[in-house]
């Protein structure tokens, strides 16, 4: 049976803060206030920006670690979004920014 996690559900008092948190985010998340691939602020800006604990935003951010929305590593949580990465990365040249002949 696959988990399945619906964020397109309006936002009502029924759902617990986090599942309302998280459907926020992710509305951040797809509207390219946080582009796909770049990290995530920390826990406790993301807490002053909704206006919730750290802990709320640690429930939002596993329900879309679930979904695989968000993954985190030892750096951060970066938004898994399909998208354009952040930056693309360039060929490098010796030195670093000397141009190139061709």
């Amino acid at each position: 049976m696959a988990r399945t996690t619906p964020h397109d559900r309006p936002l009502t008092e029924a759902q617990p803060l986090y599942w309302r948190i998280a459907t926020e985010l992710l509305g951040e998340l797809r509207d390219g206030t946080i582009p796909p691939g770049e990290r995530l602020p920390g826990e406790r800006h993301l807490a002053e920006h909704f206006g919730v604990s750290r802990e709320t935003v640690r429930q939002s951010l596993e329900v879309l670690r679930r979904s695989g929305l968000v993954a985190t590593d030892r750096r951060g949580s970066h938004a898994t979004l399909p998208g354009l990465p952040v930056e693309t990365a360039a060929s490098l040249t010796f030195p670093v920014g000397a141009r190139t002949t061709g």
